[in-house]
C-alpha cells in the first residue's frame, strides 16, 4: 500500500487536531465548573504542545491566581511565548505586564521563557522570536 506523504500529513494534522478539541473542551468544562486546578493542567498540556492560544490562557490563570499562585511574572513568560509567534493577544499580553514588573523580574522572565523556548516552541512552531520588548 502507498500512502502517500500528503495522506500522511494529513491524519497526523487530524489526529493532532482531534486530541487538541477534546483536551480544551475537557478544559473549558472544568473552568465552567470553578475546577481551575484540573483546568489549567489541560490547558498547560496544550501550551506545552506549541500552540499560542492556550499559552495565552495559561498566562491569564497566573495573572488571575486560578488554579496556580497568581504570578504576574509567569503570565508574562506565558505571553512572551506565545507572542514569540505573533499572537496578538500574546504581544498585548506581555507588553501590559511589562510595566508591572521590575527589571530583576523582567530579565528572569525572559530566562525562563528562553528555557521554556527550547521544549514548548522549538518542537512546533514553524517560525518564533523571542525578544527584549
Amino acid at each position: 500500500m502507498n500512502i502517500s506523504r500528503t495522506t500522511l500529513a494529513f491524519l497526523f494534522v487530524l489526529t493532532v487536531s482531534q486530541l487538541s478539541a477534546s483536551d480544551s473542551s475537557v478544559g473549558y468544562s472544568h473552568m465552567q465548573n470553578g475546577k481551575f486546578k484540573q483546568a489549567y493542567q489541560e490547558y498547560r498540556n496544550l501550551a506545552e504542545r506549541g500552540y499560542p492560544i492556550y499559552m495565552n490562557v495559561i498566562a491569564d490563570m497566573h495573572q488571575k491566581g486560578q488554579g496556580v499562585p497568581k504570578s504576574n511574572m509567569m503570565a508574562h513568560i506565558w505571553y512572551s511565548l506565545s507572542a514569540a509567534q505573533g499572537n496578538d493577544e500574546g504581544i498585548n499580553g506581555k507588553s501590559e505586564l511589562k510595566k508591572q514588573l521590575n527589571e530583576q523580574q523582567l530579565s528572569d522572565s525572559l530566562y525562563i521563557a528562553k528555557e521554556y523556548a527550547k521544549d514548548y516552541l522549538e518542537p512546533y512552531a514553524v517560525s518564533w522570536s523571542l525578544d527584549t520588548n
